[in-house]
């Protein structure tokens, strides 16, 4: 890495003061002058804009209502000026070398247009299978960071989907394919439907498998009830939209096929005289 601060990260921040501390402190803990940070805040409460305004190294954005997840990364994109661009949830986490393995992992595939790490927090593949199940703090999940670091180091493996708690995209991929889709709203999907858009576009995901980092999981939410009603809400905006996409590709490929229509010949009838 060669410039000063390659990597931009982005927080879009709602509410979760205590969350967002921890967050910012473990990202000057362990990659310090490597990274700018862009905090994006979506309408939080006092207590919250207090701490955003103390931070005076940070670049910052301030809404007056809450716009949605998609919409502050893309607030945060414009404003960004690496050239790795880390969209992070303010209830992360790093342990060292986090950032610094995501960074790695892109400089080391250059196909690959985004990368996540494992966390103990999520669905899909980036799940860690720890057999202790029940909630482990930052401090405890730490050992299996550094585990991971020593057993996989520099390694990844390529995935169909990344979640959006932790992603970190080449801004190459990401100038390609455009901003997050903001019908998504407050969130949920859109980093489903950014992860197709890139494969459209021909760029490959990866997991980097040495990356470990802690995640609380939805700590912007009032309820899982108001997150589970967006869940599905979301849900039909994403079939909708890749349906339809869907269906206007067979309809191109359709009117484009220059194979002519198969012709029948018609069979003449004999007619049977009785004898």
């Amino acid at each position: 890495m060669t410039m000063d601060k390659p990597i931009s990260v982005i927080i879009p921040v709602h509410n979760a003061p205590k969350e967002l501390k921890a967050c910012i402190a473990s990202l000057e803990a362990t990659a310090r002058g490597i990274y700018e940070l862009i905090l994006v805040d979506n309408a939080s409460s006092p207590a919250t804009r207090r701490y955003i305004a103390s931070i005076k190294s940070a670049k910052k954005i301030r809404n007056s209502s809450n716009l949605g997840f998609a919409k502050a990364v893309n607030q945060g994109i414009k404003k960004a000026s690496g050239r790795y661009v880390a969209i992070v949830n303010s209830d992360i986490v790093f342990f060292p070398g986090g950032l610094q393995g995501l960074a790695a992992c892109l400089d080391m595939n250059p196909s690959a247009g985004a990368v996540g790490p494992f966390t103990n927090r999520t669905s899909g593949i980036q799940i860690m299978d720890i057999r202790n199940r029940k909630p482990l703090h930052p401090g405890k999940l730490k050992i299996y960071s550094q585990a991971l670091r020593l057993k996989f180091a520099d390694l990844s493996q390529e995935v169909h989907r990344l979640t959006g708690f932790c992603l970190m995209l080449r801004r190459q991929a990401c100038e390609s394919v455009g901003l997050l889709d903001e019908r998504f709203g407050i969130g949920c999907y859109e980093d489903l439907d950014y992860c197709l858009r890139l494969r459209q576009a021909g760029w490959k995901l990866r997991v980097a498998r040495d990356v470990l980092v802690w995640h609380r999981e939805h700590s912007s939410f009032k309820s899982r009830g108001d997150l589970h009603a967006l869940v599905l809400k979301n849900r039909e905006v994403f079939v909708d939209k890749w349906c339809r996409k869907a269906l206007e590709f067979l309809d191109e490929i359709d009117s484009n096929l220059k194979t002519p229509a198969p012709r029948f010949r018609r069979r003449k009838r004999r007619l049977c005289r009785k004898r």
